[in-house]
Formats: C-alpha cells, sequence, structure tokens
C-alpha cells in the first residue's frame, strides 16, 4: 500500500513539474517564434511600403495588391535630371521654373526607368510578396482616399494599409496564448492584433510596431 502511495506521490509530482515546466516553457517558445516571424514579416511591409511610395509616385494613388505586383514587374518610374538652379531672381523676373527651362536657363529632363531595375535590385521574389513565413494566408493590402483640409480647400489623399493579423502567422501555436496576444493588442488605443503598416484613416506610412 505504502508502494502505492509513494508512486501516486511521486506521479502527481512529475506531473506537477510538467505543468510548472511547461507553464514557463510555452509563453516564452511561442514569443521567440512571434518575434523570428515578426522580424521577416516586419521586413516585407516596409518593402511593400517603399513600394508603394514608388507608385504612388507616379500614379498619384496607391496601388492593390495584384497592381503593384504588376508594377514592379513591368512598370515604370520616372527621374527628374536637373542642371541649374532655379534662383530668386529669375522668380523676381516672373519666371517660373517651366519658363526658366524654356529659356535654356536651366534644364529639367524626365528620364524614365524600369521599375523593377531600380526597386528590386535584392532579388526579391515579387510574385510571393504577400507570402506569409507558414500557412496559406497572405498579407491584406487595402486603399482609399480621405478627404483633408487644407486652408480653404478640401482635398481627397491616397492612402493604403498593408496587414496581416497574428491568427494567420501564430495560428499553429499555442491557442491560450494567441488569444492572450490578440486581446492585449486590442486594449491598447488604435490596437491592431497583428503587423500592419499604413493608415485607411490617416495619412501614414509607418508600421505599428515602430
Amino acid at each position: 500500500m505504502d508502494k502505492i502511495i509513494k508512486v501516486l506521490v511521486l506521479a502527481a509530482v512529475i506531473a506537477l513539474g510538467y505543468l510548472t515546466f511547461m507553464s514557463v516553457y510555452t509563453p516564452v517558445q511561442f514569443d521567440k517564434i512571434q518575434q523570428q516571424r515578426e522580424e521577416v514579416l516586419q521586413k516585407r511591409l516596409k518593402k511593400i511600403a517603399n513600394y508603394q511610395d514608388a507608385f504612388e509616385d507616379v500614379h498619384h494613388r496607391f496601388a492593390t495588391a495584384d497592381e503593384l505586383v504588376a508594377f514592379l514587374d513591368s512598370g515604370k518610374l520616372f527621374y527628374v535630371m536637373a542642371e541649374g538652379d532655379y534662383t530668386d531672381a529669375m522668380r523676381e523676373q516672373g519666371l517660373t521654373e517651366s519658363d526658366a527651362a524654356a529659356k535654356g536657363l536651366i534644364r529639367r529632363d524626365t528620364i524614365w526607368v524600369s521599375a523593377k531595375d531600380s526597386l528590386v535590385k535584392d532579388g526579391t521574389d515579387v510574385t510571393r510578396l504577400y507570402d506569409l513565413p507558414v500557412g496559406s494566408a497572405r498579407i491584406q493590402v487595402d486603399t482609399a482616399f480621405i478627404s483633408q483640409i487644407i486652408g480653404l480647400d478640401t482635398i481627397l489623399v491616397p492612402v493604403f494599409e498593408a496587414r496581416v493579423p497574428f491568427e494567420d502567422y501564430l495560428s499553429d501555436q499555442d491557442k491560450s496564448r494567441l488569444k492572450d496576444k490578440e486581446r492585449m493588442a486590442k486594449e491598447k488605443a488604435k490596437g491592431y492584433p497583428g503587423l500592419r503598416i499604413g493608415s485607411l484613416t490617416e495619412v501614414k506610412m509607418t508600421g505599428n510596431w515602430e
């Protein structure tokens, strides 16, 4: 009888030790994997923001997910080659910058170049731009225009947002810890349970981790 009790006590101690270990190990392991995956995704989201900025320079709006890939594959960027300075003296003479260029006082040439050659020098596979480190979900991209008052005028300003929720890249991890992460993120001001760059409600090009 004593032997049975000892065995049961030992089993209980082992079980308690295991539960205690897992209660510490699981959050630590979850956070480690989250950090590793988010480092990859943060770089990807920053790239998307940079690509969107280049697209907007040309088209005066932001691109849908598919439009951005097409732009990076076969689109064009322009650069203005400038020679000579548009001076105060020219301005005082009533000359605009275009007038000065037409008179040969300065030179402004627009040069068009390949978006791929300019923006994707690091070998990024743009067909996988929205892929996640795990799972089949993808980074989501939305665009819009918002009203902004400039002086007495109201203008429409293009905005974009790229995002990926926790559940899309951490769903293979501990469910309880995932729920805790989502809850804590939502409790923050303008909190989003995941990674997000840009905004559909304000002019912004930074990420929510910055």
